[in-house]
């Protein structure tokens, strides 16, 4: 192939793998990934084992320099992309560099509680520079509250208990994860949460913070009730990385692209957690923040922009791997659902779209994952839905 230009913003699972699949397909391409981290490509899933303490850190790396310098990758580390500009296809960051196709894969970065003020002892995660104070703090710390109930809230929490925290973990809603799970679901992982040392307080929305110069020494829920802590972890959801390029976003400032990864500017593609899509498999725009997911992104897109063609379709599988119970969660939470729970342990919660199934929510019971997974990805009717729990 000629020598075509390649920039990536971005080193995480969608840009590392995008430049990859990029090279593997174009030995002259001119390939450059820009990243605004200290550390080449790891892998976040294993952060949250890292945090416990029960993981080294050199564990987590899933590139070294020395990995880009082998595939001629010239990779820019603590270089952040100031602009890009898609009229004359060029951008700015430690020079200026010209490209022939651009890859956004910024991701986000961690959404600020209203109440922050920038304490000392007010915690978020998403970088290993993140996991590397949530350790320390999670270490050194007697009591502590978190704040979120989604999948990376249960992270945090799971961290500061297994370091022989007193932990509350504060969830606003009737029980965790409430966009997956039911009560009946849910009751298993609070229970679960409950043998690892966490206090799962439910309803329990952060009204304030008691405070000492900069450090937070209470937290306080709506309902008036107060919990003495020495550290605070939040996590919320996370605000995207987009202010670098003028292209279309969705109200939550997401970029937008087709089911191609396409953006509305030429020769632009985005991929990662905090982009919107039009998926083929489920029909609609969906945002997704698996690690899998943000992989299949980072393939396809460096496929595409080398002239593969195709569209992204990709049916992801998220686990959480806390507990003597595994749990899943295979494609889309919305629609219609219905459950099932089998036993103390065993539960199973499948969502549907008029007769698709879109989404399955697995605890204990996890066998016939793939067939639900292909299920999803196909897209026929299911006649019989009482089948697919058995």
């Amino acid at each position: 192939m000629s020598e075509s230009k390649y920039i990536i913003i971005g080193d995480g699972a969608a840009g590392a793998t995008a430049a990859e699949n990029i090279r593997d397909r174009d030995d002259e391409a001119e390939i450059h990934v820009f990243t605004d981290e200290t550390e080449p490509l790891y892998n976040r899933i294993m952060l949250k084992t890292y945090m416990k303490g029960s993981l080294p850190k050199q564990y987590t790396r899933l590139h070294d320099e020395n990995w880009y310098e082998k595939r001629d990758i010239e990779l820019h580390l603590n270089t952040r992309v100031e602009n890009i500009d898609t009229e004359n296809k060029q951008i700015e960051a430690d020079g200026t560099y010209s490209y022939d196709k651009c890859l956004v894969a910024t991701g986000g970065s961690p959404r600020k509680l209203p109440q922050d003020e920038g304490y000392d002892n007010l915690e978020y995660m998403w970088t290993m520079e993140n996991a590397e104070t949530v350790k320390e703090s999670a270490e050194d710390a007697e009591k502590a509250a978190v704040i979120g109930g989604g999948l990376l809230g249960i992270d945090l929490a799971v961290a500061y208990a297994e370091n022989d925290c007193e932990t509350y973990y504060l969830i606003r809603g009737d029980n965790w994860w409430s966009r997956g799970l039911d009560e009946e679901g849910a009751e298993i992982i609070h229970r679960k949460l409950e043998e690892l040392g966490v206090n799962v307080v439910t309803n329990s929305a952060l009204e304030s913070f008691e405070t000492e110069g900069d450090e937070i020494t209470a937290v306080v829920d709506e309902n008036g009730e107060r919990y003495e802590v020495d550290a605070v972890a939040a996590a919320i959801g996370q605000t995207p990385n987009s202010g670098i390029i003028d292209v279309e976003k969705n109200e939550s400032g997401m970029i937008e692209t087709d089911e191609k990864l396409r953006t509305s500017e030429k020769d632009v593609y985005a991929a990662g957690n905090m982009v919107e899509y039009v998926s083929p498999v489920f029909q609609r725009k969906i945002v997704n923040g698996a690690w899998d997911h943000s992989e299949a992104m980072g393939e396809f897109a460096g496929r595409k922009m080398t002239g593969e063609k195709g569209e992204f379709e990709f049916v992801n599988t998220y686990g959480v791997g806390h507990f003597n119970v595994q749990f899943l969660s295979i494609g889309a939470t919305f629609g219609q659902s219905v459950s099932k729970k089998y036993s103390e342990d065993e539960y199973r919660r499948l969502f549907f779209e008029d007769d698709r199934l879109v989404g399955a929510v697995m605890i204990g019971k996890t066998d016939g994952q793939e067939e639900l997974r292909k299920l999803i990805k196909e897209g026929s009717p299911v006649e019989n839905k009482e089948e697919l729990f058995e």
